[in-house]
């Protein structure tokens, strides 16, 4: 019901949702990973700078297809917490090599490009970690925690301080818009090179399985003349059937002796 919730929630607002999310993602950080919260927080590093990617576009967007496949089939039995779950996984099975990178560069650099890297074995185990989690109460807790502060901070807002709350989100938005169709352009062109690889590969295939038959029918007709040849020295005189094998040696197609 949650996951349900949260699934209109983003399709109606978007940047709200986006929000959201981080901000869910930020305290999941700080209640489960309390020294990578820190040391992402002493580096001035928020979830919006790496993970409002993973959000947009399930992750299709740094991630090997492969995986974002499997994303996708935990997302349709469990819902979009599972975006959460891997996020979540992503970080902590990273946490020594994150804690590692001691500028806010080097932090950066990994999250984007390091960490998408990932071989089947890592695959496999975030795999296996997000079916064992359920942090659902948890996310309802901070979704209506975000809420109750989102209150108290517009209660303490003078009217220009709204008016330039309301362009950063217009702004915001935009920048938003503009990323998101950018990513989807560069999945299209993704899924076009993916399609044409298949092509291709069907198409050796197709050639490889003709050959595997002309050889094959080759091979029986191999044996055939063979046989046949073996059948007519059966009727040649010593002298015949010595100058046939000389023959039959040089075109490679002696009999076996019995």
């Amino acid at each position: 019901m949650a996951s349900a919730m949260l699934l209109v929630t983003a399709l109606q607002h978007p940047l709200l949702q986006n929000k959201i999310q981080m901000y869910q993602l930020s305290r999941l950080l700080h209640d489960y990973h309390r020294d990578l919260y820190h040391h992402l927080e002493e580096n001035e590093i928020s979830p919006s700078l790496y993970a409002a990617p993973w959000f947009l576009t399930l992750f299709a967007s740094q991630f090997p297809l492969g995986f974002v496949a499997r994303i996708f089939d935990i997302i349709f039995l469990q819902g979009t917490e599972v975006i959460f779950k891997i996020a979540l996984c992503l970080l902590s099975t990273q946490e020594e090599r994150i804690m590692l990178c001691e500028t806010f560069e080097s932090i950066v650099e990994f999250l984007k490009n390091t960490l998408p890297d990932m071989t089947r074995p890592q695959m496999e185990k975030i795999m296996s970690q997000v079916f064992e989690m359920d942090i659902s109460k948890q996310l309802h807790a901070y979704e209506v925690e975000y809420h109750v502060l989102q209150d108290e901070l517009q209660e303490n807002l003078s009217p220009c301080d709204e008016i330039e709350a309301s362009e950063k989100l217009e702004r915001a938005n935009s920048q938003l818009k503009r990323q998101n169709m950018d990513l989807l352009e560069k999945l299209q062109v993704a899924h076009a090179k993916i399609q044409a690889a298949e092509s291709h590969l069907e198409e050796a295939l197709r050639r490889e399985s003709q050959m595997m038959a002309l050889i094959q029918s080759l091979e029986e007709e191999k044996a055939l003349c063979q046989k046949a040849v073996e059948k007519v020295c059966g009727y040649l005189s010593q002298e015949d059937l010595s100058d046939c094998q000389q023959l039959l040696k040089e075109v490679n197609c002696l009999p076996s002796k019995s």
